[in-house]
């Protein structure tokens, strides 16, 4: 899709609801067609929702559209990122994410449904992330060349993973906690190793005995099930729309890659491997490429 975000701003969306941070329940706005565009507004009337109605930067959202636009996909764009829309039970539905480091206050969400476009302002409420500072064994901060030649391929197949996105929604169940233990880390943490500043924590642990199980957190299809230098054995799991979970530092993988695995299924056992300073679970999710929190994945309950 071709510059979503212009066609949109040429052309007002048409009278509708629309729930969201910072944004009047209901909005009005003129019907004009984005001339040579080859778009146009959609139908009035229609309803467009977001829950949660607040949103920060890190969360996962839902989008879900009550018209009739005469087709079967679209897409959302999103601060440069962009979210398949899916006609879901009768419903259009997008699954969107705010990356941790996007700037708090308004941003433009503009969206296509078919040959129709429209926009909408969404507002993200600050938020505050906290810092730690960890000891790990130097080898993990200090890269030899075969190590950082390592640590390279690995990122450059993880951007490919994340980049791929399945034009399905593989679950249908609310997600659940993978593995018993009291959380640790939480998501977004700016970490220090051995003095050094590094990547914010782009996942939630978990602290459990080594050996525990690790259940798949929803119905996907295991899309990685190996070894990588920082995060061990690590499994990830595509569940459609651009959504992935991740499970590092496994002491044993139980999951076969390109297998689907159903929602409780065990993937591994809680471990130590790769870049840690003790057992537990590192739990992450990207969206469409955003590093989002793990707490916001659709219906999850952490006590469970």
């Amino acid at each position: 899709m071709r510059g979503i975000a212009a066609v949109a701003a040429a052309a007002a969306v048409g009278c509708g609801v629309f729930s969201g941070a910072g944004v009047p329940p209901s909005v009005d706005a003129a019907d004009t067609v984005a001339h040579g565009s080859g778009r146009k507004p959609l139908p009035r009337p229609y309803e467009m929702r977001v829950a949660p109605q607040t949103v920060h930067p890190g969360d996962i959202f839902t989008l879900t559209w009550e018209v009739s636009a005469g087709a079967d996909t679209g897409e959302v764009e999103l601060d440069g990122r962009r979210f398949p829309i899916i006609r879901d039970q009768g419903v259009y539905t997008s699954v969107v994410g705010l990356d941790m480091d996007a700037t708090p206050g308004p941003t433009q969400l503009a969206f296509r449904i078919g040959q129709f476009t429209g926009s909408r302002d969404i507002v993200a409420t600050a938020r505050e992330f906290g810092s730690e500072s960890l000891t790990v064994k130097p080898s993990y901060t200090d890269l030899a060349k075969e190590t950082l030649e390592r640590v390279e391929l690995e990122s450059v197949r993880m951007k490919k993973l994340w980049a791929t996105i399945t034009l399905e929604k593989l679950w249908r169940e609310a997600f659940l906690k993978p593995t018993s233990g009291a959380l640790g880390s939480p998501f977004g943490l700016r970490r220090i190793f051995n003095g050094e500043p590094r990547d914010p924590h782009s996942g939630l642990d978990i602290k459990s005995p080594p050996g525990t199980p690790i259940k798949a957190s929803n119905r996907g299809r295991a899309v990685l099930a190996g070894n990588l230098f920082f995060t061990g054995n690590t499994v990830v799991i595509d569940h459609g729309l651009g959504l992935y979970t991740l499970y590092a530092h496994l002491s044993r993988i139980d999951a076969e890659e390109g297998a689907m695995v159903e929602r409780g299924d065990v993937v591994g056992l809680v471990g130590a491997t790769g870049r840690v300073t003790g057992p537990h679970l590192h739990w992450g999710v990207k969206l469409a490429g955003t590093r989002v929190d793990p707490t916001t994945l659709p219906g999850l309950n952490l006590a469970r």
